[in-house]
């Protein structure tokens, strides 16, 4: 035996001689087969030993290939995402992330979308709603110049959001008709045409890397009724969200692989100078949303201004969202595997966009440079100046609220109190020159002052309302003082309220002045619909804020104990 293995030890095939044929051969079926028996002077034993060695190591190569095809199964998708902009299309400067730094910018936005794109095919952008309603800008051309500059951004779509309609509901599809990106909509209806959609889009398919994508845009219900000024919204109708996910999904299902939600919904974002991180209490309803509502791989969410540094996770869908006003653009990197049917894995990124840090995109900078100068008449008239900021708050008395309750008392001087919401103001303004500009951005609603007549009880049901913060406080005039403690049970925040040093008197009638936003009930101020009396004037709070700083060359911010949190 040794002796025959020595004699034919030169002319046996190596038992790895398959590493060194090609691997087109490899795989043919016949690549392993030995040589004819008869053809052999090696045993046929030995034939079989070595056959055996090259069958195993080709299955064994097959095996491997077999793997890195399944692994080239999964595919990735980049989620670009942005909610709530409302008109930013400057950087700005947000004192809770940089004192020196500006911040966010539609120019910084647009470059890092442009240049994610074209590094990488497998990307989509989206918006989640509230493009309208901030600076002046988008005050001034009810919209057209924020759907113009978004024009630039290279959005794949965008949803509706309860700031779209602040110029009346008429409003909305004048302006959506110009923008040159999907605007989706799919549960707000026109009243006298029963189920006649408002806006005609409610999703889109898209495919990117093989994966078909739906898209769907809803509005909340309840955000749409609690936001929104009743005057603009009379003639259409927001219907549940729920009912039309389940409807919209049904339809989508069998024609996609992944399905995503843009919605806009909750409780309203945080409008003060400082900052929120109570991530799961902001989002709540969309954590509930995707509790009752199975089968939406991804939502992004809108309207309460809440960062999701890591996604929010409900019932399997992927809960994204900013920390808006362009200060972030939110980067979600998913694998989907289609043999599975499921995201196998993600990574979110949501940084700040630092200014300084990122080129200006020419053509969205020249779009925005445009209508700047096609304003400048407007916007730059000076009105007095200021040696401190007039900030916001959202829970405690701040020198902007003072100042516009003030100027309104000023303007209706029979008035005994007027109420601001704190959710009404949308912009600080800096110490130093304050011009109408400033004056839009800090208040860019068209809102009017209403006269109304309120009883004492009523008053304090507002108050009571406002000390539980889902929609901020109320600001007050010079004359009222508040104490409350928000962690007290309902009906027992408010520990005492007076005018001119005396408590407020259930049974007696007061005449309080506020926006007709306010005094239709929004924000949740409802009781304000109990007015027994109700006067419209017409005039509107931007006007009456430039008349009443004008009559002051230099205006005084003032904090002075109108209102105390325990």
């Amino acid at each position: 035996m040794n002796a025959i293995l020595r004699s034919t030890d030169s002319r046996l095939p190596s038992p790895y001689s398959c590493l060194r044929t090609p691997v087109s051969v490899l795989l043919s079926p016949y690549s392993c087969l030995p040589t004819p028996v008869s053809r052999l002077r090696t045993p046929v034993y030995i034939t079989i030993f070595v056959f055996m060695k090259k069958a195993l190591f080709v299955l064994h190569l097959l095996f491997l290939l077999s793997g890195l095809r399944a692994q080239d199964s999964s595919r990735v998708l980049t989620l670009l995402y942005t909610n709530d902009l409302h008109a930013h299309l400057e950087p700005q400067k947000i004192g809770w992330i940089s004192q020196d730094r500006l911040v966010g910018g539609f120019a910084n936005i647009s470059t890092l979308v442009k240049k994610e794109k074209a590094a990488n095919p497998h990307t989509l952008y989206v918006d989640a709603g509230d493009f309208f309603t901030g600076p002046y800008i988008s005050s001034l051309t009810k919209g057209a110049a924020v759907i113009d500059v978004m024009n630039t951004l290279s959005l794949d779509a965008a949803c509706l959001g309860n700031h779209e309609f602040d110029h009346g509901w008429q409003n909305v599809p004048r302006q959506m008709k110009k923008a040159r990106f999907p605007v989706l909509n799919g549960n707000i209806f026109l009243q006298k045409k029963k189920n006649k959609l408002l806006w005609k889009q409610p999703y889109r398919i898209v495919t990117i890397n093989g994966i078909r994508i739906g898209l769907i845009g809803l509005h909340g219900k309840f955000a749409f009724y609690d936001t929104i000024a009743d005057e603009m919204i009379q003639g259409v109708e927001c219907r549940d969200e729920e009912v039309y996910l389940k409807k919209y999904i049904a339809r989508l299902q069998p024609r996609t692989d992944l399905l995503i939600l843009l919605v806009h919904e909750g409780i309203p974002g945080r409008q003060s100078s400082t900052g929120s991180a109570d991530v799961a209490r902001n989002l709540q309803k969309d954590i509930e949303l995707a509790q009752r509502v199975p089968g939406i791989d991804i939502m992004v969410t809108g309207h309460a201004h809440q960062g999701t540094r890591e996604p929010l996770l409900s019932n399997g869908t992927l809960i994204v969202s900013t920390d808006a006003l362009g200060m972030e653009l939110g980067k979600l990197e998913l694998r989907y595997d289609p043999r599975a049917d499921k995201i196998v894995s993600y990574k979110n990124q949501l940084d700040y966009i630092y200014d300084d840090a990122v080129p200006d995109d020419s053509m969205t900078l020249s779009a925005i440079t445009r209508w700047k100068e096609k304003l400048k008449i407007i916007t730059a008239e000076k009105v007095c100046r200021i040696p401190t900021p007039l900030t916001r708050s959202y829970g405690e008395e701040s020198p902007m609220g003072n100042m516009v309750s003030d100027a309104i008392l000023d303007s209706w001087p029979g008035t005994d109190i007027v109420f601001t919401n704190s959710g009404g103001f949308r912009q600080d303004i800096p110490a130093g020159e304050v011009t109408v500009g400033d004056l839009i951005s800090a208040f860019p609603f068209p809102n009017t002052v209403v006269i109304c007549e309120l009883k004492g009880s009523d008053i304090l049901e507002l108050l009571e309302h406002g000390a539980g913060l889902t929609n901020g406080i109320l600001q007050m005039s010079k004359g009222m003082r508040m104490q409350y403690n928000p962690q007290k049970p309902i009906g027992q925040r408010v520990e005492s309220c007076s005018l001119n040093g005396q408590p407020i008197e259930k049974d007696k009638t007061y005449k309080v002045a506020s926006s007709n936003f306010v005094a239709d009930g929004g924000d949740g101020f409802l009781a304000f619909k109990r007015s027994s009396q109700t006067k419209r004037t017409g005039v509107e709070i931007v006007q009456v804020m430039k008349e009443y700083l004008k009559k002051r060359e230099v205006y005084e911010p003032v904090v002075e104990g109108r209102i105390s949190v325990r």
